[in-house]
């Protein structure tokens, strides 16, 4: 049982002695906390019968090689894939947020610090 023992953690340590090192990403997703706003498109409530046609709240987002995941907003995760876009999502940039639409589902901004009410409001 000993001998058993040792042969296998010897055997275990030679592999590592010869295995290529591990080599992690270059570059590690870039992550911030945003705010986000989240608007369903009226197909959507209409076929869900949803009460609520929109939500806001701090979120996180973060980018790595083109895709990008939406994180802790209400509960709600999105995954952006960069070769999903334009096929199963439209991505709009602007200096002040990044819009990603689904047609006759949602569409979520994610703005880099929370929007100022509107003159008038509450």
């Amino acid at each position: 049982m000993i001998r058993t023992t040792f042969t296998g953690i010897a055997s275990a340590a030679a592999l590592f002695a010869i295995s290529e090192p591990f080599d992690p990403p270059v570059a590690m997703a870039d992550s911030t906390k945003a705010y986000c706003t989240l608007a369903w498109h009226e197909e959507t409530v209409k076929r869900m019968h949803m009460a609520v046609p929109m939500i806001e709240g701090p979120c996180t987002f973060s980018q790595y090689q083109g895709n990008v995941y939406v994180d802790d907003f209400n509960y709600y995760k999105f995954a952006f894939p960069a070769a999903e876009q334009g096929k199963t999502y439209q991505r709009d940039n602007k200096s002040e947020r990044i819009s990603f639409t689904r047609d006759g589902q949602y569409t979520l901004n994610v703005f880099w610090k929370k929007p100022a009410r509107e003159p008038g409001g509450y």
